[in-house]
């Protein structure tokens, strides 16, 4: 079976990217036939590895908004015809990707949204025009949702944002089988993530410039690209926690970094399925979330596996750090408790999930063709 995979980029240390090179490069080894068109290349360091098997194609649309879409659809047409997939994913959380139904109408076509239905989230002051704006969107995307054959969704509570029929539900997979865990002895939180407004920095450090009252002498490293349009270090500055927080480059292996943590935080806006968390988990390391957009509680249970937090309980949050931080007995066991619930996410389990419905798509249009 042949697969092309459209999306924006596959450079950079982005959630998309990684999890699109262990599917691609598990497909691979299962012996299928993989194509990936890049319609957003850049020139940013490639961060993780895909297998030279797979076929990459980058397109470069015209970028003047006249022209975009007729230069867009036709590249689109171009690379279709030319691979000749059986299957079609779109990995694209922009608006161009709703649009594909309009261009590609005689081959099985999937939609794999990686984000909240209201993934665009924007600083305050947004004006009538960006309301309305967002609004229509809104509805036309819900519309052109209808027309994939499917619309794979990470989580529950995404597949009730969207409300469609040919929703289906498939988690992203834990990338890594992690034979070591943290020994959760080390002063040191981590937080992973671009630096963007709806990772919501800016709430992680008011909390932590509290913590740092009571623990002077913990650390929280902070894994991400550096943003000049959303600068995390001046906002770190503003709340006078530099000396506490500590920047670190993206990594491609980020397992020794969550070896060397304690707990992991994280207080996003939104979320599309909180792929760090499972990082953390997985290295035993307990994790600290507000419950933001979408379905988080699907993967920790609070005071189980960690802690969910009602989002912007920035009081709560301070309560529940400052708790793991004290009691190194319980911080272990929710450790060993973190890890133990992420299994149902592994590999293998979840590739069966989409081996079954490329398969199904597949037979569905061999029925068609034989009718």
């Amino acid at each position: 079976m042949k697969l092309l995979y459209i999306t924006t980029r596959i450079s950079g240390a982005g959630g998309l990217q990684r999890v699109l090179s262990v599917k691609t490069n598990y497909l691979i080894d299962k012996g299928y036939k993989v194509v990936i068109a890049v319609t957003n290349a850049d020139e940013d360091e490639m961060i993780y590895n895909f297998n030279d098997e797979i076929e990459i194609i980058k397109v470069y649309p015209n970028r003047n908004k006249l022209f975009y879409f007729s230069s867009y659809k036709k590249h689109i047409k171009r690379f279709t015809d030319k691979v000749s997939p059986d299957v079609v994913i779109v990995c694209d959380n922009g608006f161009k990707g709703f649009l594909l139904p309009l261009i590609i109408k005689k081959l099985p076509l999937v939609y794999e949204r990686h984000g909240s239905r209201f993934l665009e989230i924007k600083e305050k002051g947004r004006g009538l025009l960006e309301a309305v704006s967002d609004k229509v969107t809104y509805h036309i995307t819900g519309y052109l949702a209808r027309r994939f054959d499917k619309f794979v969704l990470l989580n529950k509570s995404a597949e009730t944002e969207w409300n469609l029929k040919n929703a289906s539900v498939i988690p992203n997979p834990l990338w890594f089988k992690a034979t070591n865990i943290s020994p959760l002895n080390n002063k040191i939180a981590i937080a992973v993530g671009r630096h963007v407004y709806e990772k919501g920095y800016d709430r992680m450090f008011e909390i932590w410039r509290e913590v740092v009252k009571e623990h002077p002498d913990w650390i929280l490293k902070i894994y991400g690209k550096v943003n000049p349009d959303y600068d995390v270090k001046a906002i770190a500055s503003y709340y006078s926690i530099s000396e506490n927080v500590v920047f670190e480059d993206p990594q491609s292996n980020i397992i020794k970094a969550y070896h060397e943590a304690s707990v992991c935080l994280l207080t996003s806006r939104s979320e599309g399925f909180g792929m760090v968390l499972l990082e953390a988990m997985a290295c035993g390391v307990p994790c600290i979330a507000y419950n933001c957009p979408v379905g988080l509680e699907e993967i920790i249970q609070d005071d189980v596996n960690g802690y969910l937090v009602a989002d912007g309980d920035k009081q709560e949050f301070l309560n529940r750090v400052n708790l793991v931080i004290e009691d190194v007995k319980y911080r272990q066991l929710l450790g060993i408790h973190a890890k133990n619930s992420v299994k149902k996410f592994e590999l293998n389990v979840i590739m069966d999930k989409w081996e079954d419905l490329f398969k199904s798509l597949l037979n569905r249009t061999d029925i068609t063709k034989s009718v």
